[in-house]
């Protein structure tokens, strides 16, 4: 049987979730089946050395190069030029692409091919996407709701982002499915032993304190992370509580570095809390850790929270829109509380480090369910399931390519 050839869309290889859930992606697909390949805008990114060696890359910097004259839009058409050509001269059945800015270009530019296909919106829109979209937002939002209601299949990460996404794209229901992200409970059982290489992280109870309480966050340093907000809460319980050694680490890069690191600097507490950067195993730092927070005020279906779980770590997750009330179970599996308040997060971590004992039974009881029901495995199945209709689909209709200018 011909494999299917799939062409993976997005925009570089970062640090972010919906990287990591293409690195699982291409690691996990079946290649009896189906034959993935990776369009990156840039080729660049800390998890570029994590793509399987038989899934060859192609960047439009390196194809297309610098224009060498520049006015609006002029980009962006081009890479929906050079995104179709790309699909055509490699033979491609089907495109597959992640995030709203990534979708602009390659379901246009599948459609251009006469190709299908299919396109994952990550986040809630209604709050994820004027923070992300830069200029020219009205315009970008009609071109998506025109994209969304033509690929062969749109997919959302979470049941809250479907149903924001049909509210703010003007998606017809019978369009869009939920898929949820998987995790990679096998590899997380192998990173999740490995040492931290951080003497201040590791270091023992310090002098004069009765109790060591460990807190770890990962993400995009961004506004909409929060992680401002956990600062000011993990600061408010250090300077009320003197026998508490309080330790937190958030863990990734982003433009809001040099804010964070003032806000933890004005507030004294330059050596309780700290930004270790990017981590090539930022699971042996959640396992480590006495909590997990995931502050955030907007999101999709945070792999972080998924993989912090399944750990085996207490977990502590903003109600945002989307996303972690599905994935705690409404609040069984961790606390969920208010999303934007960073009296709650100093509740709540309170509460974590009052009654650690249930915390960790809590804990214990998620880690299964998220083995059980969040697994990587059962994820790809269902988006190879997907692939495989709608190139069948596009093929028994026989449509046509479309022009996207």
């Amino acid at each position: 049987m011909k494999r299917l050839r799939v062409m993976f869309a997005i925009g570089a290889m970062y640090g972010g979730g919906s990287e990591r859930q293409i690195v699982h992606l291409l690691r996990h697909l079946d290649r009896k089946r189906f034959e993935p390949q990776l369009y990156l805008v840039d080729r660049t990114g800390p998890l570029l050395d994590q793509i399987p060696e038989d899934v060859r890359i192609h960047a439009f910097s390196e194809r297309a190069g610098k224009a060498s004259i520049y006015f609006p839009g002029r980009n962006y058409r081009r890479r929906i030029s050079d995104y179709a050509r790309c699909l055509v001269q490699t033979s491609s059945d089907i495109s597959y692409d992640r995030t709203f800015l990534m979708t602009l270009t390659a379901a246009a530019g599948a459609a251009r091919a006469g190709l299908p296909a299919v396109s994952t919106i990550v986040t809630d829109p209604e709050r994820g996407f004027a923070p992300v979209a830069g200029r020219f937002q009205s315009m970008k939002r009609r071109r998506l709701s025109a994209l969304y209601n033509r690929t062969a299949q749109t997919l959302a990460v979470s049941e809250g982002a479907k149903q924001a996404a049909i509210r703010f794209y003007g998606i017809r229901e019978e369009q869009i499915l939920t898929h949820r992200n998987g995790v990679d409970t096998a590899a997380i059982e192998q990173q999740q032993h490995q040492a931290v290489n951080d003497d201040w992280w590791n270091a023992p109870l310090k002098p004069g304190k009765n109790r060591l309480l460990r807190i770890a966050a990962a993400g995009r340093l961004h506004h909409d992370k929060g992680f401002h907000l956990l600062i000011e809460a993990a600061s408010r319980i250090q300077r009320q509580d003197e026998q508490l050694d309080l330790r937190l680490a958030v863990l990734g890069e982003g433009d809001h570095r040099s804010t964070l690191q003032k806000q933890i600097d004005d507030a004294g507490m330059s050596d309780r809390l700290r930004l270790p950067g990017f981590q090539v195993n930022p699971i042996a730092w959640y396992h480590s850790a006495d909590v997990f927070v995931l502050p955030s005020l907007v999101e999709g279906m945070p792999n972080v929270l998924l993989e912090a779980m399944a750990c085996g770590t207490p977990v502590i997750a903003a109600d945002c829109q989307s996303g972690p009330r599905e994935i705690l179970a409404g609040g069984q599996l961790g606390q969920l509380i208010p999303a934007g308040s960073a009296a709650a997060l100093k509740t709540a971590l309170q509460q974590a480090d009052e009654e650690r004992v249930a915390a960790v039974a809590t804990a214990h009881t998620a880690r299964s369910v998220i083995h059980k029901e969040w697994s990587v495995r059962r994820s790809v199945a269902e988006l190879e399931d997907i692939l495989q209709r709608a190139a069948a689909n596009h093929g028994r209709t026989g449509k046509t390519s479309e022009s996207w200018r």
